[in-house]
C-alpha cells in the first residue's frame, strides 16, 4: 500500500502542470513557466486593427473568413423558398449582392497606399460585417 502511495506521488510530481524553467539567477531559482513552442506571447490583432505593413495578412484573414461565409451562403441557398425551403429568394439576392460588394472592396487592399490604408481596411471590415448582418436577417426563424 505504501509503495502504491509513493508511486502515485512520484507520478503526480512527474506530470505537474506546465513545464517549469529552472535557471539560477543571482542566487535564486526562476520557476516561471517556460513558453510553449509555437505560441505567441502577444495575442493576434483582429483584422480591423492590422497596419498598412500587414495588409497582406489582413487580406488573407478576410479571405479565410469569407470561405466560411461562402459555405454558409451555400447552406442558405439550399434552403431557398424556390427549392421548398424557408429562406426567401429576395434575401439570397441581397446576400449575394453584399458578398460581391465585399469582393470589390477586398480588391482595393492590394492597391491601398499608406495614406488610404485605414479607409480601405475600415471599408472592407464594415462590408464583411454588413454581409454577416444580411445573412443573419435571412436565417429561417
Amino acid at each position: 500500500m505504501r509503495q502504491l502511495a509513493i508511486a502515485a506521488l512520484a507520478l503526480l510530481l512527474a506530470t505537474s502542470c506546465g513545464k517549469r524553467q529552472t535557471e539560477e539567477v543571482g542566487g535564486t531559482t526562476d520557476t516561471t513557466l517556460a513558453p510553449e513552442a509555437g505560441i505567441s506571447a502577444e495575442p493576434e490583432a483582429p483584422p480591423g486593427e492590422l497596419s498598412f505593413d500587414q495588409r497582406q495578412q489582413f487580406g488573407e484573414t478576410i479571405r479565410q473568413q469569407l470561405a466560411g461565409i461562402d459555405a454558409e451562403i451555400d447552406q442558405l441557398a439550399a434552403q431557398a423558398k424556390s427549392k421548398g425551403g424557408a429562406v426567401s429568394d429576395r434575401a439570397l439576392a441581397r446576400i449575394r449582392a453584399s458578398r460581391r460588394a465585399v469582393n470589390n472592396d477586398l480588391k482595393r487592399v492590394e492597391t491601398a497606399t499608406a495614406d488610404t490604408w485605414e479607409q480601405v481596411r475600415n471599408r472592407v471590415t464594415r462590408a464583411v460585417e454588413d454581409l454577416e448582418e444580411t445573412m443573419g436577417a435571412a436565417q429561417p426563424k
